[in-house]
């Protein structure tokens, strides 16, 4: 049906969205896929647990510029446990706003015991949230790739 246009315009446009919602639609999704195997692979490693008290949320500002100035703000938490006799003091590598956990409130570890400064706190689902995103928005832009080639 549309290649019977003369022009061949409509075709190529057809073509060029189909393969762009493909590989944005499977660079998301592999994205994802990534994300939610972090865990796991943290997992591996960490598999000493320990109770952490949080001492401080680090407020975390970002800044985007699309056509007018956004600002955000995040809370990383900052962790405080003892383990094998030494005092560790280290802070989360990811943010959330509301804040994921309240200054004072103890929390679960897995840390690495080669390297405690290597952990992941069990409660935390923020990888999980973010990895499920990315791979939603892949599927849905990769279904979208593939209705166009049908049409």
């Amino acid at each position: 049906m549309y290649k019977k246009d003369i022009s061949g315009n409509t075709f190529n446009t057809l073509k060029f969205l189909k393969i762009f919602f493909m590989i944005f639609g499977l660079t998301f999704f592999i994205i994802g896929i990534c994300v939610l195997i972090q865990p796991k692979l943290k997992a591996k490693r960490c598999t000493e647990s320990v109770t952490a008290e949080v001492v401080e949320n680090i407020k975390v500002r970002s800044h985007y510029n699309n056509n007018h100035s956004t600002n955000s703000v995040t809370y990383r938490p900052v962790f405080e446990f003892e383990y094998d006799g030494q005092h560790y003091n280290i802070q989360s590598n990811t943010s959330s706003n509301p804040p994921a956990f309240e200054v004072g409130e103890n929390v679960d570890l897995k840390i690495n015991p080669d390297d405690p400064t290597d952990f992941y706190a069990p409660s935390d689902s923020t990888f999980t949230l973010v990895g499920l995103i990315f791979v939603g928005i892949g599927l849905i832009f990769t279904i979208v790739g593939l209705l166009i080639k049908v049409v």
